[in-house]
């Protein structure tokens, strides 16, 4: 037995095999007309079943019929030698005497004492009284017979009634039936198959165009976009969700090119800096001027090494196929913020106030945060008078880091673009303010990734409480305490999220 399974399962998998080299079209085609063929075939074969069954119920019926006409003429001792006709010529009676010799007959050519045609003595499902069919009997017209019979007495006498209606006219009309099944459901299978094949050609032929378009379309070439069907069926909807996918690409590789571009723009100045003052120091040395020319190419190159930094962190915080390993580790915020608070103190001219830092527990990259602590700093201190304000705090499963600064803050249409690459407010375009343009869009990208917000907004005026000038929010969720069985919400809502 487990010979035949492993059997069958080779050869349904090679069927498969086989099935899917061929083309779409050609397996709807095949698997329609055999789910066609099949239920063609099982109603053909339901309409002879239930003419069959019909129509020998209605010869029973008729043989039954005679059987109580004859039984009333035994009973009132009219029964004669010709047994009268019903006025149908299919049916044949005899009254069989207890050896099987004819007493009457509905036969002209069948006399009293005659043998039977039927056989003798007569089958025990017939002396029984169950309708049955004798084949090639030699009565009337010969051939196939509904056979019945009933006991009876005629007389003081033992004797029976046999009742034969011919099969003749029933048997041609289910032989033309099965004969015009036999021709037909092949022709009809045979003008479905051709029917599918032609409306699955049709149908399929705007997914061919689709295909071809979308072969033809480089990555020179993104901004085009396939022509759709005018039906609004689901290849319109395949043709409009691959159209969203190029203007996605499209926008994708825009903004890739701009990259590049601003990068390139940016690389440029501090390498031309540095390539010019190489190139006086090494044409005109003089021993009093290349120490002042020295510390410029050094503070050159860290802008250059500080540009370099941010356009790899921001590279790294926008690729989805960077392993998240330090993912789910627990890091405390505050320790960071107060790390990177004691490294700014030692550079900033302003002086930074730290007093509202308390807890704050997240989970993710502590690499990453620190350098969003870093860079919101960094800001801070370009853009500050005299003052930076730091706040830390947990509150409704959401921790919130906030810096202030009493610079001249950010304008209310320019919040939301300073989070994007080499964006620089008119005032931080200067060589000496150092910013590059990427630091917040680096936040911007790490807080996201960290399911967090990050937005720009205004300080409250210092009369209020506040310093006056920008305010940077990141909102990030909180870990929640050992003891604690509330769930952090998955992601803490800002009013200006990036």
């Amino acid at each position: 037995m487990s010979w035949l399974r492993l059997a069958d399962r080779l050869v349904f998998a090679r069927a498969r095999r086989l099935t899917r080299r061929l083309s779409l079209r050609t397996r709807v085609t095949m698997w329609a007309t055999t789910v066609v063929a099949i239920a063609t075939v099982a109603a053909g074969l339901g309409l002879l079943l239930g003419l069959k069954y019909s129509m020998w119920r209605d010869l029973d019926t008729t043989g039954r019929q005679r059987l109580s006409d004859v039984s009333a003429l035994i009973r009132h001792d009219q029964l004669h030698t010709l047994i009268p006709s019903n006025g149908g010529d299919a049916d044949v009676v005899e009254v069989l005497d207890a050896s099987g010799k004819v007493r009457a007959s509905s036969d002209y050519d069948t006399g009293p004492g005659s043998p039977s045609g039927f056989p003798n003595p007569l089958p025990p499902q017939v002396v029984a009284g169950r309708a049955t069919t004798l084949h090639d009997l030699k009565i009337g017209d010969g051939g196939d017979f509904r056979v019945l019979a009933r006991p009876t007495r005629v007389g003081d006498r033992p004797a029976t009634i046999v009742v034969a209606v011919s099969l003749a006219q029933a048997e041609h009309t289910l032989s033309s039936l099965t004969t015009g099944l036999v021709i037909g459901v092949p022709a009809l299978t045979a003008l479905v198959a051709w029917t599918i094949s032609l409306t699955a050609g049709r149908t399929l032929r705007p997914v061919e165009t689709l295909r071809g378009q979308a072969a033809d379309i480089t990555a020179t070439d993104l901004h085009r976009r396939l022509d759709l069907p005018d039906c609004q069926d689901e290849i319109h909807a395949l043709g409009v969700t691959l159209n969203d996918m190029l203007a996605r690409l499209d926008e994708a590789s825009v903004a890739q090119r701009r990259f590049v571009a601003d990068a390139a723009h940016e690389l440029r100045s501090p390498l031309a800096a540095l390539r010019a003052q190489l190139e006086v120091m090494s044409r005109y040395p003089d021993p009093d001027r290349d120490p002042q020319v020295a510390a410029a190419l050094l503070e050159d190159a860290e802008r250059l090494h500080d540009l370099v930094e941010g356009l790899l962190a921001l590279a790294r915080s926008e690729d989805p196929a960077r392993p998240r390993s330090q993912a789910a580790r627990v890091v405390d915020l505050d320790e960071v913020v107060l790390a990177e608070i004691r490294r700014q103190r030692s550079l900033a001219r302003a002086e930074i106030d730290a007093r509202r830092v308390s807890g704050g527990r997240v989970r993710g990259d502590a690499e990453a945060l620190r350098c969003v602590v870093r860079n919101l700093l960094d800001n801070a201190r370009r853009h500050a008078e005299r003052h930076v304000r730091v706040a830390l705090g947990e509150s409704g499963g959401t921790v919130e880091l906030t810096v202030s600064d009493d610079g001249s803050g950010i304008p209310a249409a320019d919040r939301t673009r300073v989070f994007q690459r080499f964006t620089r407010l008119d005032e931080a375009r200067s060589r000496e303010a150092g910013g590059s343009g990427l630091g917040l869009a680096i936040v911007g990208k790490v807080v996201t990734a960290h399911g967090g917000v990050a937005y720009a907004d205004q300080d409250p005026a210092p009369d209020d409480g506040g310093l006056g000038g920008a305010r940077l929010v990141v909102r990030l969720p909180a870990v929640p305490s050992p003891d604690s069985s509330v769930d952090p919400p998955p992601a803490p809502d800002g009013p200006k999220p990036v």
